[in-house]
């Protein structure tokens, strides 16, 4: 029964149609396709159109895409979008018109520009250049060809500037070429008239160049180098420009560079330069800083020297030093060598100090033969024993720190028995010290495993040898011997009582 609604075009006051719920039977009005009628629908479609477009022609009629246009109702209906586009467009501008129209009839328009220019000039070729010669040495007329010209808008125009008659010389034409829409090329061509009046010149010019060997020094595998003035001359054309083949950079070694010079007759002449670059530049070496090591028991010792550094601009560098595998004690010089890949080669050096922290490390010099001069001899660090027994007793016994010390002992006591001879009350007290110095000698080295008393009474035999080896000391040992004659002496049950220092405290 609800068919009568046909005609409620507002709808929107059918709110009181909501008790109509209960009718489900009206389930055929679902298309209710009697609304198309609804002529209370006068809103036209929103139309979106592509912006305006302008190109390039290419050629008389041009394609183009228009892009494209969008349209939307507000009811949400479908809307049909058509245009008026021709299929090409001319040159010019031209208005195509966009229509949206949706299902009540309700129509939208809109205008999208589209503007095809033509602002490419023409191509054109111009003839080969041409040469004529004129006999009588004035201007004449020559048939210089035609140029060429193509373009998408015809007719093309093409005109040149030619004079009628062409001097001697060079003349250049320039031509142009202007198509149907304005725009304009132009391009030269090169007219020569040969005076064949005048004599042929069959000279070549002369070229000059100041420097005709340039030697420079390398810094860098490729080098600039500035070949200086170069001139030409020629007996018709006068001054000429030289060209030549130098490349941009030399490199090591020869290059020959040819300069070249043609007159207007076409006559060459070439002249050839030699420039040398060469490398005589050593490396720059910088050695390492000087260094120092220490030697604990006198001899050499590895000392880590560092590396030295070097600059040079060709590579590869060989570096080498002269360094021994290990250092003595005292200063050796190292001297470090570098050379590049041209066999340039410098030196430098570094000092290299190794302290000697040994016991021969302040052993006072070998008195040689002025040591024997006198009875006392030279005791250069007064420390109460001769030069040459300190040496000895370091030299012989490096190894026993006991010995060493006991040896000291008995040298001082025995350096006081020689320098006191003469002194007969005091003789027994100066027996007794050194008495007790070869006790502590026999007892650290019965301390050493393996030794035995025979071998303190050797050493003590090598000792008085050394002391006695002069007769004025052989004299004097005997004159104390006689102050002591009838004398007793005891031995203390502890040999180690004998030591003025502790043997406890030594290593060895």
């Amino acid at each position: 029964g609800n068919t009568g609604n046909t005609g409620n075009t507002g709808n929107t006051g059918n709110t009181g149609n909501t008790g109509n719920t209960g009718n489900t039977g009206n389930t055929g009005n679902t298309g209710n396709t009697g609304n198309t009628g609804n002529t209370g629908n006068t809103t036209p479609p929103t139309l979106t159109i592509p912006n305006p477009i302008k190109l390039e022609a290419t050629g008389v009629l041009s394609t183009v895409a228009l892009g494209t246009a969008t349209a939307t109702d507000s009811l949400g209906n479908s809307v049909t979008v058509s245009n008026n586009a021709p299929a090409t467009f001319p040159l010019g501008t031209t208005a195509v018109t966009y229509t949206a129209t949706d299902i009540y009839g309700n129509v939208a328009t809109a205008t999208q520009s589209i503007t095809i220019v033509d602002t490419t000039p023409p191509v054109i070729t111009a003839p080969a250049a041409v040469s004529a010669n004129s006999t009588t040495g004035q201007a004449m007329a020559v048939n210089i060809g035609m140029a060429t010209a193509t373009d998408l808008f015809t007719p093309i125009n093409i005109s040149n500037n030619a004079p009628a008659l062409f001097p001697i010389g060079n003349t250049t034409v320039i031509w142009s070429a202007t198509d149907a829409n304005g725009n304009a090329s132009t391009a030269t061509q090169l007219v020569t008239v040969v005076d064949a009046s005048i004599p042929t010149d069959t000279t070549p010019p002369v070229i000059s160049i100041q420097q005709p060997a340039i030697t420079i020094e390398a810094t860098s595998p490729q080098m600039s180098v500035n070949l200086g003035a170069v001139t030409a001359t020629d007996i018709v054309d006068g001054a000429i420009t030289p060209t030549n083949n130098a490349p941009a950079t030399f490199p090591l070694g020869v290059t020959s560079v040819t300069w070249m010079a043609t007159d207007a007759a076409g006559n060459t002449a070439t002249a050839v330069q030699q420039v040398t670059v060469q490398d005589t530049t050593p490396p720059a070496l910088t050695p390492p800083a000087a260094v120092s090591g220490v030697s604990q028991d006198g001899y050499a010792v590895a000392v880590n020297i560092g590396t030295a550094t070097v600059a040079d601009a060709f590579n590869p560098v060989t570096i080498t030093n002269d360094a021994p595998a290990k250092f003595p004690v005292g200063n050796t010089t190292v001297t470090w060598s570098a050379t590049d890949a041209n066999n340039n080669s410098v030196t430098a050096t570094q000092q290299v100090t190794v302290t000697d922290n040994s016991i021969f490390a302040n052993l006072p010099p070998d008195p040689g033969a002025a040591g024997k001069a006198t009875l006392a001899g030279i005791d250069s660090d007064n420390d109460g024993v001769r030069d040459d027994v300190q040496r000895w007793i370091a030299l012989t016994y490096p190894n026993s720190q006991k010995t060493r010390a006991a040896l000291t002992q008995m040298a001082k006591a025995k350096q006081k028995v020689l320098l006191n001879a003469a002194d007969a009350i005091n003789a027994r007290s100066y027996a007794i010290e050194s008495n007790r110095a070869y006790l502590c000698l026999s007892f650290v080295r019965r301390q050493i495993k393996g030794l035995s008393g025979k071998d303190s009474y050797n050493i003590s035999g090598e000792m008085r040898a050394l002391y006695l080896n002069t007769y004025a000391r052989s004299k004097a040992a005997l004159q104390h011997s006689q102050h002591l004659s009838g004398s007793f002496f005891s031995i203390p049950a502890d040999k180690s009582t004998g030591c003025n220092f502790n043997p406890a405290t030594l290593a060895n």
